[in-house]
C-alpha cells in the first residue's frame, strides 16, 4: 500500500483498530475500521489475517518491533511485504528505510515523555523521513500539535489513551489524520 492509499482509508474512517490479541483480530475484521494496526502477536498468525483483511478492503499495519517471529531487519521487512502487510510501525530508523525500499508505507513512533524526548525524537524522525509520524501518547496530540507541525512535515497519527469519540474529534481538529485505539466502541460508526 502506498501512502496515498493509506491516507484515503484514513479519510474514510479516522480511527484505526489497535489490535493486541486474537480476540481483537476478529472484532477488528467485523468493525468499520479500515486500517488495522497489529501491535502484538506472532508471525504465524499474520498470513491468514492479512488475506482476510484485504478481502474486506482493509489495510494492515504491523508494529514490527513488537511482533514475535519476525526479524527486526531487512529480511523481516521483506517477509512482511511478501505476505501482504501494507505498512509498518517502528521506532527504529533503519527499518523505515528498509520498508521504504520494499514499497511499504512507513510509520515512525514519536514517544513524548518530556521536552528532551520531543527534541531528540524530532531529530531522529527528520533523519529517517518516514511517511507518517505516530505521536504517543495520542491523547496529548492537541497540546503539542502546533509545535510538531512546525518541526515535522507529518502527516500525524495519534495513538494511546484515546477512549472516547470526543478524544478522536479533538485530535482530528488538531490536525491528526487518524487516531489509533484499542477501544472497541470507536471501531464502529455511530449511527446518525
Amino acid at each position: 500500500m502506498r501512502k496515498q492509499e493509506f491516507l484515503r482509508l484514513a479519510r474514510l474512517y479516522a480511527v484505526a483498530a489497535a489490535i493486541k490479541s486474537n480476540e481483537d483480530m476478529q472484532v477488528a475484521l467485523d468493525s468499520d475500521a479500515l486500517l488495522l494496526f497489529i501491535l502484538r502477536g506472532d508471525a504465524f498468525q499474520l498470513p491468514q489475517f492479512v488475506a482476510e483483511a484485504h478481502r474486506l478492503g482493509k489495510g494492515i499495519v504491523v508494529h514490527i518491533d513488537l511482533i514475535g517471529g519476525v526479524g527486526k531487519d531487512r529480511a523481516g521487512i521483506q517477509y512482511l511485504h511478501q505476505i501482504g502487510v501494507d505498512a509498518i510501525i517502528t521506532s527504529r530508523s533503519q527499518l523505515v528505510s528498509a520498508a521504504r525500499a520494499e514499497g511499504m508505507t512507513t510509520i515512525q513512533r514519536l514517544l513524548l515523555l518530556d521536552d528532551s524526548a520531543l527534541e531528540s525524537g524530532v531529530r531522529t524522525i527528520v533523519r529517517a523521513a518516514p511517511d507518517i509520524v505516530e505521536v504517543l501518547p495520542g491523547i496529548i496530540f492537541p497540546e503539542v500539535a502546533a509545535t510538531l507541525q512546525q518541526l515535522l512535515a507529518g502527516p500525524f497519527i495519534a495513538g494511546g489513551f484515546i477512549r472516547t469519540a470526543a478524544d478522536v474529534a479533538r485530535i482530528r481538529a488538531a490536525g491528526a489524520i487518524l487516531s489509533s485505539t484499542s477501544t472497541y466502541q470507536l471501531w464502529r460508526r455511530v449511527p446518525d
